[in-house]
């Protein structure tokens, strides 16, 4: 009876345990941003600065376009603040509209 009690201890402890430290996974949002990217150099200052801001994953840089696409932990960075750390860098920036991707 004491064995039962013990195994019956362990398992309700293990699963409690085991059931916080299974959380969700933290959402990755894609934004697009119109910005005043004129050349190589441009897209070379955005690339060695933006990657460091808080939660970036990817970044992307279309000069033909003028569009910055960045990838960032939501519960890390927001829009806003991705677009803050462009403008430090002295570009003008509009955040596009986001389209529902199939």
């Amino acid at each position: 009876m004491k064995n039962l009690k013990l195994v019956l201890a362990t398992l309700i402890l293990f699963i409690g345990v085991t059931s916080s430290f299974a959380k969700d996974k933290p959402k990755v949002k894609e934004v697009t941003y119109s910005c005043s990217v004129d050349c190589h150099s441009c897209k070379e200052k955005i690339m060695k600065n933006i990657p460091y801001e808080k939660g970036v994953k990817s970044v992307n840089v279309n000069i033909e376009d003028k569009l910055v696409t960045v990838s960032f932990r939501e519960d890390k960075n927001t829009t806003e603040g991705v677009k803050k750390a462009l403008e430090k860098l002295d570009y003008d920036v509009k955040v596009m509209p986001q389209t529902e991707k199939k």
